[in-house]
């Protein structure tokens, strides 16, 4: 069903896609960073929307949920697949829930949205529906962002870090219109030496370059330093920003970079 627009035109509201590899800590970071805001202004309406149909318990309790549309289970009974099939078209038949989601997001008439992505990255970031949904939900005066999550166990080593970043590109890529955050999720199981190393290849690639020549060997060791060049004449496509459940300084920081980016020109960010 098609729901009339011009009723929410009056709405400002401001929305954040969590996207990262399986594990990364995305519905952790969606209930974390929704409890930090309400805790410093709780007269902000903030809200939160599970995006991914094969979750079987999410930690949080979103105002909006996929779910409540179609589910893993249920496209594995109807179209006789298997759990792999069912959830990439499960992904796929999001589309026609748009309207739906975006109507239930009007009746909430929320400032902040944080939405929880499917937990295979793939699935939201690098088929049609994703870039799709992305750019379609919200009513009036929107704007949208992105934040992608390093897992902090993939990147601790040069390679690991590598690959994600390319992850994180691509991303950036296929939402090239949509401004992205980079964060390190689980900051607090680095030792503090490893996390500064981390955060110091994000943003000198020349330090990375230095790393991989010391500690990748092969095949590994000549790819990794033809992308590490590749980064470096590319430019650090954004800081990385350590976050952790255990402390609040990382969704202090998340939340005013995101904060930044809305109250900038979208432009300085394309």
């Amino acid at each position: 069903m098609y729901y009339k627009r011009a009723f929410y035109e009056d709405i400002t509201m401001l929305l954040n896609y969590i996207i990262g590899p399986a594990g990364s800590g995305k519905s952790t970071l969606v209930a974390n960073i929704k409890e930090y805001v309400l805790n410093r202004d709780s007269e902000i309406n903030v809200i939160t929307i599970n995006l991914d149909p094969g979750a079987i318990n999410v930690e949080y309790n979103p105002e909006i949920d996929i779910r409540d549309y179609i589910t893993l289970e249920e496209v594995m009974t109807k179209y006789k697949l298997g759990p792999n099939g069912a959830i990439i078209l499960a992904s796929d038949l999001m589309i026609n829930f748009i309207e739906d989601i975006k109507y239930e997001i009007g009746q909430y008439q929320p400032d902040w949205v944080f939405i929880d992505t499917a937990g295979q990255l793939e699935l939201f970031a690098f088929r049609d529906v994703g870039p799709i949904i992305a750019s379609s939900l919200g009513f009036g005066d929107v704007q949208r962002s992105t934040t992608f999550l390093f897992d902090s166990h993939m990147a601790r080593r040069p390679n690991g870090f590598i690959s994600t970043s390319l992850l994180a590109a691509s991303v950036q890529y296929r939402f090239i219109n949509i401004p992205q955050i980079n964060a390190l999720s689980k900051s607090d199981l680095l030792e503090e030496e490893i996390l500064d190393m981390i955060i110091e290849w994000s943003s000198d690639f020349q330090a990375l370059s230095e790393a991989t020549n010391e500690r990748e060997k092969g095949l590994i060791r000549e790819l990794s330093l033809l992308l590490s060049e590749v980064f470096s004449k590319m430019g650090s496509t954004s800081e990385l920003i350590p976050i952790t459940t255990m402390r609040e300084d990382g969704l202090e920081y998340l939340f005013a970079t995101l904060q930044r980016i809305f109250d900038s020109d979208k432009s300085e960010f394309y």
